[in-house]
């Protein structure tokens, strides 16, 4: 018998019969036929003759006695259906037996055995079809698709929980017996995960099989066991190709120091959505609630530019968060606490950890509905310091018979403090010969930010070819304090730094008009319409740049002026007046519009070409309009093979981001010179990729990736300094003026491969992902004035990347660990660049190509967390976690990055 072959018997034995005669799955569908009376007179005369004759067959399931009064069954068996094949939550075991029921009472028995939410219009189900079904131990997945032949309803996932019945194009079929006929190519097929349904780098959300990206998918659960509670952390963990440094002490924002490279100096990061809506500024999204997420999708590279147009240079990033219920509809309410400490080597005693949240959900089948609340703060870790932050969401979904719409709703409030002096400042630097750190611990300055996101996604599907999406949405942040991300000089030299402010509002509307066509019968084919517009309005606050009194006056310092005095670092706190210069708030409105259109053709299901393009114009960023073509290619080969499944993939895709991007603008780097930037080029980023995946059906998988992409029009902040008169109350002394001016770099080439594997045995799960990345610069721009010549490698990006994950999961308790490792990257002394700031004979030049006598080569960097959960009761769990397990709190990526140490803490968790 085949692998994936199926033995049609007429039987009616008990789930008990089949289980001891059968490991397979006995799945029994119910018609009704002419001569039925003579048909069950028939098998029970035949019985005792044909159980001998399949007990000695190679079919795997033997009938036995049937059931007295039970009706005929046809039974179709597929002895490689397992669980592994499907996506959750359809890979959830069932043992279920009905017997002559409707088709609709038949479904909703499965689903509450399962405990899965099913989703459907009973106007789309035979009300003449009843069914008879006896199985044991099967996946859900498999029953609903047997349940569902003949009609034109297909199974789509769409929650951790919830499945909705959509209608597909194909109408149900019948064989010459007038009995349903199951599509068993494509119940056979679920044996790979590359049947998972996904919503990014697709038009309408479709089979992962035909995408010709590395397409990435990190689910809650996931994240939830190895406890990354940033989006930072959890992309690190699970996908290659991304790595991201600490902000430290004071900072809110992320920082990516490689997504396959560099496509930006402190602003490489991929464009950014929560539920579909585009986020304002990716960097400034950080905090994440596990028990809230449903999945991460990434694509890493250009490619998804032609899909998701400006800003998608590095890749894109959608957050998609649970809309599911409950099994029964009634609210559901989980809790969870913990609290701990954090070690540190900058404070007198460690900082006090807690962490609180709580959820609720309820609602099923056509109407879901979700709240969340989290608070978690951590003390000081470095003298002065706090973090707070708050996150609170909603969200609800209405499903009908030929739409379903959904809403979110997200507020963030984060505060950081930290002292301005950290490693450097008022006289307390180390010798030079030391790198022990020390704080001056005079003022506490940090970031404060409020960000928040509304939006609402519409599906429609008016016909069997047609499938229509609508999301609108606006996303927005409050910002106080920029990142010295990008910036070599250590802030502890800039006035105020806390003084930039930023405020920001990005409203987006999105359509897509998606038909599915046969090409024959063998091929299919989907056009992809779409349009997009979004207005972002930006409003800049100057900084304030002060010197001491002179004469009685005060000199006010233009914008991205930063003031070093020779001998004492920066002027003190109590000798120095403080008033602002008199510069304006600079608002800009910034129109962006584009439109696609895209082709994917699929031939017998295992040759896929994805072609398209996108025009796109962009007005406000630039003095005048910007117009940009984005053209993407990819195709893809799938074999499947007995228990195997092989597919080799390719893509090229151009992606732009403007020179005057909300990204840059919450840095340092983005406020040296408010008008210049908007005289720059955009930076732009093209390439190709390719590789294979080996998915078995036993849980085994690998992925291998390559890339080769050209990022140009880099944008860096070069600096340039001058030496005016200063003062103090003690007299006149010389003042170092740096100033930074934004210049378009050249040529970068970033390429590398990327690898991933996973397997699944028994309990034990692993993962493991590496990545190789060289960046360099291929070519400098004619009248560029920084550090970086051809033939250097990239700043902040490591040269290797390792992240590995294990898990054990027992009946009662669940155990995880998980390790990420950088090694081999090029950035600033730091330290040395303060020291030199402070000298007062014959200063060195810290601009241009000065600065390159302050790279230094840093050696490693590797991250240990661990998490234990036990499980006390039917609702009550005991959690322990810790992170940052081997004290890393210095050295990444430079050497006045200051982080908390080891943490530990314990917490519960339960549910009612």
């Amino acid at each position: 018998m085949a692998p994936f072959g199926d033995a049609p018997i007429r039987t009616g034995e008990s789930p008990a019969a089949m289980s001891a005669a059968s490991p397979g799955a006995a799945i029994a569908v119910h018609s009704r036929l002419p001569g039925r009376s003579l048909v069950r007179s028939l098998v029970r005369s035949m019985q005792k003759p044909l159980a001998l004759a399949l007990a000695f067959s190679p079919l795997t399931v033997v009938p036995t006695t049937a059931l007295a009064g039970a009706p005929e069954c046809t039974v179709r068996v597929n002895v490689q259906n397992r669980a592994s094949g499907w996506a959750a939550p359809l890979d959830r075991i069932v043992t279920v037996r009905v017997l002559d029921v409707s088709l609709r009472e038949a479904l909703d028995r499965v689903a509450g055995l399962a405990r899965v939410e099913l989703s459907y219009s009973n106007d789309l189900l035979p009300p003449e079809k009843r069914v008879c079904l006896t199985l044991d131990r099967v996946p859900v997945g498999a029953v609903l698709e047997t349940l569902l032949a003949g009609t034109t309803l297909r199974p789509v996932v769409i929650g951790t929980t919830q499945v909705v019945l959509a209608p597909s194009r194909s109408e149900g079929r019948y064989d010459a017996h007038n009995e349903p006929m199951q599509a068993l190519t494509s119940v056979n097929r679920r044996a790979s995960v590359l049947d998972r349904v996904v919503v990014t780098g697709t038009p309408d959300g479709a089979s992962q099989r035909g995408s010709p990206f590395a397409l990435d998918i990190v689910d809650g659960a996931s994240l939830s066991r190895t406890g990354a509670g940033t989006l930072a952390d959890a992309l690190e963990l699970a996908v290659p190709g991304i790595w991201s440094w600490s902000g430290g002490a004071g900072t809110l924002s992320a920082r990516f120091g490689s997504v396959r490279g560099s496509s930006s100096f402190g602003v490489t990061t991929p464009k950014l959505y929560l539920d579909g809506v585009e986020v304002a500024n990716p960097l400034l999204v950080t905090g994440l609630d596990p028990s809230r997420v449903e999945r991460i999708e990434v694509i890493r590279g250009p490619q998804g530019a032609a899909l998701y147009g400006a800003e998608a240079i590095s890749g894109v990033i959608n957050v998609l968060t649970r809309h599911d219920g409950t099994p029964s509809g009634a609210p559901s309410v989980q809790l969870y606490t913990s609290a701990g400490a954090s070690s540190t080597d900058f404070a007198s005693r460690a900082a006090f950890v807690q962490d609180h949240g709580v959820s609720l959900r309820g609602g099923s089948g056509r109407r879901t509905y979700g709240l969340g609340l989290n608070i978690n703060s951590l003390g000081a870790y470095v003298p002065g310091a706090s973090e707070r932050r708050l996150l609170a969401d909603a969200d609800l979904r209405l499903v009908r018979a030929t739409s379903v719409i959904t809403s979110t709703a997200r507020l963030s409030l984060q505060r950081a403090n930290a002292s301005s002096d950290l490693l450097m400042g008022g006289g307390a630097l180390p010798p030079a010969s030391s790198d022990s750190p020390r704080f001056a611990g005079d003022t506490v300055v940090g970031q404060e930010l409020a960000q928040y996101t509304v939006g609402v996604t519409a599906t429609m599907m008016p016909s069997l070819r047609w499938t229509n999406t609508l999301i609108a949405g606006i996303d927005g942040y409050r910002l106080q304090g920029l990142s010295g991300a990008g910036v070599p000089v250590p802030l502890a030299y800039v006035e105020d730094p806390s003084a930039g402010q930023g405020v920001a509002d990005r409203g987006s509307l999105r359509t897509r008009a998606v038909g599915r066509f046969d090409l024959g019968e063998r091929g299919t084919i989907a056009l992809t319409f779409g349009a997009e517009h979004a207005l972002t309005r930006d409003i800049e606050a100057p900084l304030r740049q002060l010197v001491a009194p002179r004469d009685g006056k005060v000199a006010g310092m233009a914008p991205a002026t930063v003031v070093m005095p020779y001998s004492t670092g920066r002027l003190a706190r109590d000798q120095r007046t403080s008033t602002q210069a008199a510069h304006p708030f600079i608002t800009t409105w910034t129109n962006n519009s584009g439109v696609l259109v895209q082709a994917n053709v699929g031939w017998r299901d295992a040759l896929f070409l994805v072609v398209g393009g996108r025009a796109e114009r962009t007005t406000g960023a630039t003095p005048n309009a910007q117009v940009s073509y984005l053209p993407m290619i990819g195709a893809s080969a799938v074999r499947d093979f007995s228990g195997t499944v092989v597919k080799f993939r390719g893509a090229y895709g151009t992606g732009i981001r403007p020179a005057h991007s909300l990204a840059r603008s919450a840095t340092w780097m983005g406020r040296t010179s408010l008008g210049n930037a908007r005289d720059l080029d955009a930076e732009r980023q093209s390439g190709v990729e390719g590789g294979f995946d080996v998915l078995m059906s036993r849980g085994f998988a690998l992925h291998v990736t390559g890339f080769d992409q050209r990022a140009s029009g880099l944008i860096q902040p070069v600096a340039s300094t001058t030496t005016t008169a200063g003062s103090s109350y003690s007299g006149y002394r010389p003042t170092r003026v740096v100033n930074y001016v934004l210049q378009n770099v050249g040529a970068i080439d970033n390429r590398g491969w990327e690898l991933q594997a996973s397997a699944t045995l028994s309990q034990l799960r692993v993962a493991a992902a590496y990545t190789h990345t060289d960046s360099r610069v291929s070519g400098v721009a004619s009248g560029y004035g920084g550090d970086l010549r051809a033939g250097d490698r990239m700043l902040d990006v490591p040269l290797h990347t390792l992240s590995a994950t294990a898990s054990w999961t027992a009946s009662r308790w669940t155990a995880s660990s998980t390790l990420s490792h950088a090694a081999d990257w090029i950035s600033y002394d730091r330290l040395a660049i303060g020291r030199e700031m402070e000298a007062t004979d014959k200063p060195r030049e810290i601009s241009g190509a000065g600065l390159r006598e302050y790279w230094r080569q840093y050696d490693d960097i590797t991250r240990l967390r661990a998490s234990l959960s036990v499980r006390l009761a039917r609702a009550l769990s005991l959690e322990f976690a810790g992170d940052n397990l081997l004290d890393v709190q210095l050295g990444a990526p430079d050497n006045t990055t200051v982080t908390a140490g080891r943490t530990l803490t314990f917490g519960l968790r339960t549910q009612f």
